[in-house]
């Protein structure tokens, strides 16, 4: 069993020396979490921090510099006092990284940068003061976009892997786009649609000014602005001069026809430029977007990582402080030796996400979602943001990938996991969080450009922190460039201790109730997620990661999981833990499939229905769906399991039903027996329908439907 003792940090200041510390029981020569304290800013010492669990001498620190983020290095400074770098001239336009130690023992900095001069900086605003409500910063930014862009025609083409916008403001109206009249962008150049012309902006276009470009009548952008007697202004020709993050608008592809030459500065503007893009998408998902989540009630959770080598629960037996959490009042971002070096002997050599998605299906689940990243900040897949990744593992391969490619083959939908809170990253909610913000989006988009089509990205708190922290609406928006039928769960913006404290167009597509069964609710689509595993005695919600003394939910509890949320109008995403070496469990793996077995015979009552019209009642619930032509079809799930105190049918008694409004005919049994499909008796009663089972025939002790049409 592993040693969970606590350790005493060595760490290593470069600039101020160092303490020793207790030695770690396991030994062990490796430096850890090495990084980059201070700004990429010209003049600036930068200092290098570098922990070790032994209380070894100072490391011999290298410094390199690259023309791009992992790119080829060169040798800007080296040696044991070489601790400080300080940024020249010279490193203008340059990332730079810092290396600890020497040959086996070497660990790399990540890269930051590109180093911008003091004017550039000078340059850098943000509208996001922290002093204030979010909210209120969003709508000041938001008064300042519609004050210059009044009398503005402006929309997104498409840029690369981004989506253009599905909507377009004409002097200050927003206006859906159709394939009609949606603007293109094509070898270069971008057009404008006659029909957008025409039906949006009331602009009769001169027949000599239409082209065809793919299938569609059109004009050029000069054209087009000529035709509206505004001026063209480009987001992509008005962008910093270097690809700093502080500097860099995301507003890419974002055209704009106005009165004016200069509609935003460079840099300066770089939030209300943001800002002008995130009005032209929608925050939430459309009922459209939403139906495949509604419809497959069912789905595999996946918690999985190095932590799995010590049966920790994972980020949570991390044994450090958590910083800026409210479970944790420490606020130093400390180490736990143990536990962060994990990685280097984490080797799943049996892992097969394409076995795991022969158990998915098998039991009867229809999408699958896993840890990319947890609270522990260790990533599943490599990045060019972070070296703290699989890539570092002597497994090395890149474990998101693999699992997207099974996931797609079953042909089901998929789903990422990510934390934002981070309890490793030395940069997360310190003075040099925009650090951190850098390193968050970019994960986000290699999880979103990398991996074929995503379809959930499943969060969970950014700690306690403040949402001018984060900018979301930005995020948001950009999640819906590169994956436009994105759903995004309740947690993205969950601050710690104050979850209502944001508005409701940022509260997400869908809830996700944990570790407990989910009541009524159909006017929002939600999933409880559950675990199919618990350690006993630990106090923790659920085991979520690999651990031996876990005992396993038995399988009658575990369809009564289902069923409950179903006739609540759920879903059910349930979590299992993987060994370590990359395998499931086999007796938890068997429950799920026993899962799929029962759906076999009872999934008709599950799939694609909606919860109701029978609400919370004592003997179990029901569900519905409806055709094409309107007709109903009602399932009674009368589940013991769910049943309160003395209000479980047993025996042959029959089951009334009260204030069911709609009328029906017939009521035909669903049971996994000899029964199944055999009429039951259908009684009216003044206050709603009476039903009798076939002679012979029992209320199942785990769950009986009756279909009635």
């Amino acid at each position: 069993m592993w040693n969970w003792m606590n350790v005493n940090v060595c760490r290593v200041v470069a600039s101020s020396g160092f303490v020793f510390g207790a030695v770690a029981a396991f030994g062990g020569d490796v430096w850890v979490r090495p990084y980059i304290d201070g700004q990429e800013v010209v003049g600036t010492p930068l200092k290098a921090v570098v922990s070790s669990p032994d209380g070894k001498a100072v490391p011999v620190f290298r410094w390199e510099r690259s023309d791009e983020r992992g790119g080829t290095a060169s040798v800007v400074k080296e040696g044991k006092d070489a601790g400080v770098y300080t940024l020249s001239a010279q490193d203008v336009g340059q990332y730079i990284r810092m290396v600890a130690g020497a040959g086996k023992d070497a660990e790399e900095s990540a890269w930051i940068g590109p180093v911008i001069t003091r004017e550039q900086a000078g340059q850098i605003h943000s509208y996001f003061d922290n002093t204030r409500p979010y909210q209120d910063n969003v709508a000041e930014i938001r008064q300042e976009v519609d004050a210059r862009l009044a009398d503005a025609v402006y929309f997104t083409v498409a840029h690369g892997r981004l989506h253009g916008s599905p909507y377009a403001m004409v002097r200050g109206k927003r206006v859906a786009l159709t394939d009609e009249t949606r603007p293109l962008s094509m070898g270069g150049k971008i057009y404008v649609p006659e029909a957008f012309l025409s039906s949006l902006c009331h602009v009769v276009v001169p027949s000599k000014d239409v082209k065809r470009v793919a299938g569609k009548k059109v004009c050029g952008l000069a054209t087009a602005a000529r035709l509206l007697q505004l001026k063209v202004w480009l987001a992509d020709e008005h962008q910093s001069p270097v690809p700093n993050f502080r500097m860099a608008h995301m507003g890419e592809g974002l055209v704009v026809l106005s009165p004016k030459d200069e509609v935003f500065m460079p840099v300066r503007d770089r939030d209300l430029v943001n800002e002008a893009c995130n009005g032209l998408f929608d925050m939430k998902a459309n009922d459209r977007q939403l139906q495949w989540l509604r419809d497959s009630k069912f789905g595999m959770f996946i918690h999985w990582n190095p932590s799995s080598l010590a049966e920790a629960e994972i980020s949570w037996e991390r044994k450090a402080s958590r910083p800026k959490d409210s479970v944790n009042k420490g606020c130093n971002n400390a180490l736990d030796f143990e536990y962060d070096r994990l990685y280097k002997k984490f080797n799943p050599v049996k892992y097969d996400p394409a076995a795991w998605m022969d158990v998915a299906k098998d039991s009867g689940m229809k999408y699958a979602v896993l840890t990319t990243k947890h609270h522990d900040g260790f990533s599943n897949f490599p990045s060019e943001f972070d070296v703290y990744t699989i890539s570092k593992s002597p497994y090395g391969k890149d474990i998101v990938r693999q699992f997207a490619d099974a996931v797609h083959q079953a042909g089901m939908k998929l789903g990422f996991y990510y934390s934002a809170r981070d309890w490793y990253h030395p940069n997360y909610l310190t003075n040099q969080h925009y650090r951190y913000l850098e390193y968050y989006i970019g994960q986000l988009t290699e999880l979103l450009t990398r991996y074929g089509k995503v379809d959930v990205l499943w969060f969970d708190s950014v700690g306690n922190s403040s949402l001018n922290d984060w900018d979301p609406r930005t995020v948001l928006r950009r999640f819906k460039q590169l994956q436009p039928d994105i759903l995004v769960n309740d947690r993205m913006n969950v601050v710690r201790m104050q979850r209502n404290d944001f508005p409701a167009e940022l509260k997400g597509d869908f809830k996700t109730p944990e570790c407990r069964l989910g009541g009524f609710d159909d006017s929002v689509p939600w999933e409880s997620c559950m675990t199919v595993a618990n350690v006993p005695n630990t106090g923790w919600t659920g085991s979520w990661s690999y651990s031996s003394k876990a005992k396993t939910v038995p399988v009658e509890k575990s369809i009564m999981f289902l069923v409950n949320n179903t006739v609540k109008d759920g879903n059910l995403l349930y979590n299992i833990g993987p060994a370590p070496d990359g395998t499931l469990v086999p007796e938890q793996a068997d429950v799920f499939k026993a899962m799929g077995k029962w759906l076999k015979v009872y999934g008709e009552a599950v799939y694609g229905t909606r919860g109701g019209p029978l609400k919370n009642q004592p003997w179990g619930g029901s569900c519905y769906k409806v055709d094409g032509n309107g007709k109903k079809t009602v399932y009674v799930h009368v589940c013991p399991l769910m049943a309160g105190k003395g209000n479980a049918l047993t025996g042959s008694v029959p089951l009334e039903l009260k204030d069911l409004k709609d009328s029906f005919t017939e009521a035909t049994v669903i049971d996994d027996s000899s029964f199944n499909g055999k009429p039951a008796k259908l009684e009216k009663t003044d206050n709603g329908y009476s039903i009798s089972l076939p002679e012979g025939m029992s209320w199942n002790a785990v769950d009986t439907v009756i279909r009635l049409r």
